[in-house]
């Protein structure tokens, strides 16, 4: 079973499938391979911050890490993300980033180097 079919069994066992919330299995397994996709590019663009990484795949290493941020992203979508909410005046403040500073802290930026072209050398 390749990596990505293994992350999906995985995050079913997590976000348990709910007929009242997704309404079918289809839209179940769409919903959780869109938050694995935007966990893989959230983890790839705090890795890497200045390179393009989108035809790269994410390290076997953040597998978990990639679970727990699908389980953030999920509970983002409902109430969990809110930060204050009043009553009367009906007002409430949604927390902006996408994951918490906690989860986000554990992928490690690498660090780069500025690389010449070859028409610099030249000059």
């Amino acid at each position: 079973m390749d990596n990505a079919n293994n992350q999906l069994e995985l995050l079913k066992t997590r976000i348990i499938y709910n007929e009242k919330v997704f309404g079918n299995y289809n839209v179940y397994e769409k919903v959780l391979n869109r938050l694995l996709e935007d966990s893989k590019f959230i983890a790839l663009s705090l890795r890497f911050p200045y390179q393009d990484y989108s035809s790269m795949e994410l390290p076997a290493k953040y597998n978990n890490w990639q679970l727990r941020c699908c389980e953030e992203l999920y509970k983002n979508m409902g109430t969990q993300g809110i930060k204050s909410y009043s009553e009367n005046g009906l007002s409430w403040t949604r927390d902006s980033a996408y994951i918490t500073h906690e989860l986000s802290s554990e992928i490690e930026p690498m660090a780069g180097y500025i690389v010449a072209s070859e028409s610099d050398s030249n000059v």
